[in-house]
């Protein structure tokens, strides 16, 4: 807010002595008077656009962490008679692999088949004798994603494809038999025992709730934006939140609006809790960019401070003629701002300059417009110290202020990542924040100080970085 009290006030005094040539000289105009009433602002709703990602490879890492070893056993008839039994499991051999298409996640699971021999109807010497047959295949299945009303993802995995990098052939005695169809016969007939599990495990274990939740609680944290003479604080109050799951090559995106109004608060004791996070609703015209109202405030008390410390008691000469600022002392009037300077010296004069505050989108700089100047002044002689003094005057204050409003950009993405989650403050939580641009700033004065209305676009992306995996998943059937 020091920054922001030095922007408000001393660009006043550029315009005042950017454009008063002449302005020394008398006249029976009397200065703007003071407005005692306070300002009323009332901040538009705020949409906050925010993609939740949760990483392929961070998905990979869970369900690798979930399905390991031998997860799938059961017993066939190799030869098709009931006589003869084995023991066909598969154990995982490698990393599981997740793609996405834009559509679907795309699964790979690599397995390493083995079939042993139980019993046979040629007798249990033939029986121990039988070597076992140990093979790999690849089983790739794939699911749509979406979310159900607790925010938690939903899946539906289907078998897609299974790939053997060496077929099945069980041998007994004379016989001998390729296995690859009655074991993908068997495997799809089963498929839905198969994929239940792990649809069942990724629903209980795998939900967009705990960032958005976060999200939403966070976000209406009172932020403190004035800690001087009047404690203000900054509270969005969330009203709304719709998600709709969308796949890209590399996540899965969970991309989330919220809306939420603004209030300013003077106290935060008695604080209107927030409401718990609602139901998941689709959301249907999803955007990446977030239209965020925030606003920023000063007293006059601290722009007068800062205008003071840095120009009270600065003299400025020129070819014999001396200038002293004595004081300066800005108050919003019915003109809009004005800004009283009492210099010394040879130019002993109070200078009274007017206009109103403006902030250009397009240099990102406050100015003063529409400048309407009064003086007063026991000196005759002000006139031609005026014609020397007055362009250095000018210069040597516009020197030191290119009013331009980075201190008060730079505040707005940490403003809204503090509210809602910075990456090194929780390990399952980031939040990126760029491409802020400022559209518009209303800029009002009241008794009190100068307010300021910003009105900014910005894009930002949450994202969760893992998962407690879930117990490792074993199908035995028989």
């Amino acid at each position: 807010m020091r920054s922001l009290s030095i922007i408000a006030g001393t660009v006043v005094v550029v315009a005042l002595f950017t454009g008063c040539r002449g302005c020394m000289q008398q006249t029976a105009a009397p200065p703007p008077l003071a407005i005692t009433d306070s300002a009323t602002v009332d901040l538009p709703l705020s949409v906050f656009n925010l993609p939740v990602k949760y990483e392929l490879r961070n998905f990979e890492q869970w369900i690798n962490n979930v399905i390991k070893g031998k997860f799938l056993e059961t017993v066939i008839n190799p030869l098709n008679d009931e006589r003869d039994e084995a023991i066909l499991s598969f154990t995982k051999r490698g990393s599981i692999t997740i793609r996405s298409n834009g559509k679907e996640l795309i699964c790979t699971v690599p397995l390493q088949a083995e079939i042993i021999l139980t019993k046979s109807r040629l007798g249990k010497g033939l029986t121990n004798s039988a070597e076992a047959v140990t093979t790999v295949v690849n089983v790739q299945l794939s699911t749509p994603v979406s979310l159900q009303k607790d925010w938690g993802l939903v899946t539906a995995f289907r078998i897609r494809k299974i790939e053997w990098v060496k077929e099945p052939v069980f041998r007994l005695g004379p016989f001998k038999k390729n296995l690859t169809k009655k074991i993908n016969a068997w495997v799809e007939e089963n498929e839905k025992q198969l994929t239940t599990i792990l649809d069942r495990e990724i629903s209980q274990s795998v939900s967009m709730r705990q960032p958005i939740e976060k999200v939403w609680n966070d976000l209406q944290k009172p932020m403190i934006i004035n800690r001087k003479k009047k404690m203000l604080w900054l509270r969005f109050y969330c009203t709304s939140i719709e998600g709709k799951i969308m796949l890209d090559q590399t996540a899965i995106i969970c991309q989330t609006k919220v809306l939420a109004t603004t209030k300013m608060l003077t106290d935060t004791t008695a604080l209107q809790p927030v409401a718990a996070l609602p139901p998941y609703k689709l959301l249907k015209d999803p955007s990446p960019h977030s239209d965020i109202h925030l606003y920023a405030f000063t007293s006059f008390d601290e722009i007068n401070d800062q205008l003071n410390e840095h120009l009270k008691g600065k003299t400025i000469t020129a070819e014999g003629y001396s200038l002293d600022i004595k004081s300066v002392r800005a108050y919003a009037s019915a003109a809009g701002i004005s800004v009283e300077v009492k210099t010394g010296n040879d130019v002993s004069a109070k200078l009274v300059a007017s206009g109103k505050l403006d902030f250009d989108a397009t240099t990102l700089a406050l100015t003063v417009k529409d400048f309407d100047y009064t003086v007063s002044s026991d000196n005759a002689l002000v006139a031609a110290g005026d014609m020397l003094l007055h362009k250095q005057l000018k210069d040597t204050i516009a020197s030191q202020l290119v009013v331009e409003l980075h201190s008060l950009i730079d505040t707005l993405p940490r403003l809204v990542e503090n509210a809602i989650a910075k990456g090194n403050k929780s390990d399952k939580l980031e939040l990126n924040f760029e491409e802020l641009a400022i559209h518009h700033c209303e800029i009002s004065t009241g008794a009190e100080g100068v307010h300021i209305i910003i009105h900014a676009e910005a894009k930002a992306a949450v994202r969760l970085k893992k998962l407690k995996p879930g117990k490792k998943l074993h199908i035995r059937k028989r």
